[in-house]
């Protein structure tokens, strides 16, 4: 959310949670007014119609929510926060070891069983090669550095 209200103009107070659920049942009362949040912790809300999706923060559209804009395409140009996992070896590894790490997770992942299994979860896989992961973590390193020298974020 600071994302978005830095790049908005948007002047926001920032509320903590200990986690999503104490979130969302704040938002689903009317205590906040708006949060950014896993697809997955909000959907039952969603679907009981307790929650009003505004917007996806991904640079795409989602498959569980085909409708919903992106929050780009909603009025924040370039914006752009996708959650992600991944998997990390000691620096010195060799390549070849790193690459067949690397393989064995992304054939897992294009296997269409796995993909629809995560994707029901609202884990969209996006598997990449090792150089496009890096260049990935740079990028949002870059992005989050500068957020946080905007806004003074700083861990409580």
């Amino acid at each position: 959310m600071a994302l978005v209200a830095s790049m908005a103009n948007l002047k926001m107070t920032h509320v903590p949670y200990e986690g999503g659920g104490p979130a969302s049942i704040s938002i689903v009362s009317g205590e906040t007014q708006a949060m950014l949040a896993t697809i997955g912790s909000v959907m039952t809300q969603i679907d009981a119609k307790k929650l009003r999706p505004l917007a996806v923060a991904s640079d795409e559209r989602v498959k569980q929510l085909p409708k919903l804009p992106t929050i780009a395409e909603a009025g924040v140009p370039g914006y752009e926060f996708t959650a992600w996992i991944g998997a990390f070896a000691p620096a010195r590894t060799p390549a070849t070891i790193v690459d067949k790490l690397n393989a064995e997770p992304a054939k897992a992942l294009s296997d269409p069983g796995v993909a629809e299994k995560l994707s029901g979860q609202t884990f969209d896989p996006m598997p990449m090669t090792p150089a496009a992961f890096a260049k990935r973590l740079k990028s949002d390193y870059d992005k989050y550095g500068r957020l946080i020298k905007e806004t003074g974020a700083r861990i409580d």
